[in-house]
């Protein structure tokens, strides 16, 4: 592969961030900006300024690139700017993106709080005190690439970490304890696919292991290992992701052996992006059987609050929400703030 030496080959680059990283990697503005003096720095920025964009005709950039992507469809367009955003950081060491959404519900309320989980081979495990229906929740998750241009430029590896933690922030009587928290790292191979398939696109499939636990001593103790697959298909505003698994056997002290009787063997997800800052989601997970069927579903909606802030909307109702619970029927209404969304 050719290098790039010069800003003429820099300026060729249609994607805006891939286009900025080039022309970094020939100027070094981090030597420039530390050699230069505040008075040159304050100039420069005055004169940049008078070049941007009003926020109006930004907001109406985007409102028209929405609408009128009718060669890839919105959800593919989208795609295409978060891998060529993946792909600016693949030159700093060190560097993360974010991987499933992150946020913030700083209320929930869950009609039936599970006071007593239990497995089959640990039995039933009280808390040491009386859970409140109002909690926090969180999710954190973001990912490092680990190898890129594995094999070809469209094949990548990458460590994912996901947490997820529940907060009895308003049990003010017993210290506002962290009543569940779930860890969930994991390693993957992503094949950037971009296969025009009917009418939509098959944007990439992954294939990788997958752990998850709670970090607790029996008898609350819950955790599986499994080989987890993922294809995203994209079509107009709709993105649709199967993730299939396999649960790697675990020996006779498995604390939840019956895990895949209630969260089945994938997740099915569907994203529509209504706007430029508005997203719904939904999360399907199914047992597959026709006796004792167990069906799971999360609903999420992300909308504007203001300039710089989303905030988030989130349903849950079915098994599996958290591991500690994942036997037991969970009904669960939130809201608060979304940090990083789908795309």
């Amino acid at each position: 592969m050719n290098s790039i030496n010069s800003p003429e080959q820099c300026a060729l680059v249609e994607d805006g961030i891939q286009r900025l990283a080039c022309f970094d990697s020939l100027y070094k503005p981090e030597e420039l900006h530390a050699q230069a003096s505040e008075e040159e720095k304050q100039q420069v920025e005055a004169s940049v300024e008078k070049l941007a964009p009003d926020k109006e005709d930004l907001e109406g950039v985007a409102g028209n690139a929405l609408e009128n992507d009718s060669d890839t469809g919105v959800m593919s367009a989208l795609v295409d700017r978060y891998v060529a955003a993946e792909k600016a950081v693949f030159s700093f060491s060190g560097s993360f993106v974010g991987h499933r959404p992150t946020y913030i519900l700083p209320i929930t309320w869950v009609a039936k709080p599970n006071s007593t989980p239990s497995s089959p081979r640990l039995g039933a495990a009280g808390y040491d005190y009386q859970l409140a229906r109002e909690e926090a929740k969180y999710q954190i998750s973001f990912k490092v690439p680990l190898l890129t241009g594995l094999l070809d430029g469209r094949t990548t590896m990458w460590f994912g970490y996901t947490q997820q933690s529940y907060w009895q922030v308003y049990n003010q009587d017993d210290s506002a304890p962290f009543r569940e928290t779930n860890y969930e790292p994991e390693i993957f191979v992503r094949y950037q696919a971009d296969w025009d398939i009917g009418p939509g696109r098959l944007n990439g499939v992954t294939l990788g292991f997958n752990h998850q636990s709670n970090g607790q001593s029996e008898p609350r103790s819950r955790s599986w290992n499994r080989i987890m697959a993922n294809a995203a298909y994209s079509y107009d505003r709709w993105l649709f992701m199967v993730q299939p698994w396999y649960r790697i056997p675990e020996n006779s002290n498995d604390d939840n052996a019956d895990i895949e009787r209630y969260l089945g063997y994938a997740n099915y997800q569907a994203v529509y992006k209504l706007t430029a800052d508005r997203t719904f989601s939904l999360r399907l997970m199914n047992n597959l059987r026709s006796d004792d069927n167990k069906t799971s579903v999360e609903f999420g909606y992300s909308f504007p609050m203001g300039d710089t802030i989303k905030g988030f909307f989130q349903y849950y109702n079915g098994y599996g929400e958290s591991l500690i619970d994942y036997n037991h029927r969970i009904q669960r209404f939130g809201i608060g703030i979304m940090l990083n969304d789908w795309l």
